[in-house]
């Protein structure tokens, strides 16, 4: 009687972490979708953030190496205090990737973010364009 007993509770147990198991990866791709709407405009500001911090800084590192002076020197200085505004997409993203989010559900918030401040293609391109 006692074996019994026991062997049902494990089966009921068994049962009930398999059932549980199903039901939370059918659910992944719900959890999933509701922390990127959650976080996409946060998330996508930061993203513009940095790209605009990453092209200046870009652009007064290619000035001050064509013409060295103060002012460029300045500039450049000042782009890369700029570009501390990375260090926060950095850590959002962490711990976007600590909810769930996957590489691939991260591109696709930065895709959102570019094409939601562009009013056309030229817009898009231009955001991914490093101009020499």
């Amino acid at each position: 009687m006692r074996f019994a007993f026991a062997r049902n509770r494990v089966v009921t147990h068994a049962v009930a972490l398999v059932a549980g198991v199903l039901l939370a990866w059918q659910a992944l791709p719900v959890w999933r979708e509701a922390v990127m709407r959650w976080n996409q405009k946060d998330y996508g500001l930061l993203v513009e953030q940095c790209d605009g911090a990453m092209r200046d800084h870009y652009q007064a590192k290619m000035r001050a190496a064509d013409e060295p002076s103060r002012d460029t020197g300045l500039a450049l200085q000042a782009g890369e205090v700029g570009l501390i505004v990375c260090q926060d997409y950095d850590l959002y993203q962490k711990r976007l990737v600590q909810w769930g989010l996957r590489e691939d559900e991260l591109a696709q918030m930065r895709l959102k973010a570019i094409e939601a401040r562009a009013g056309d293609l030229d817009e898009v391109v231009g955001t991914h364009e490093i101009r020499f």
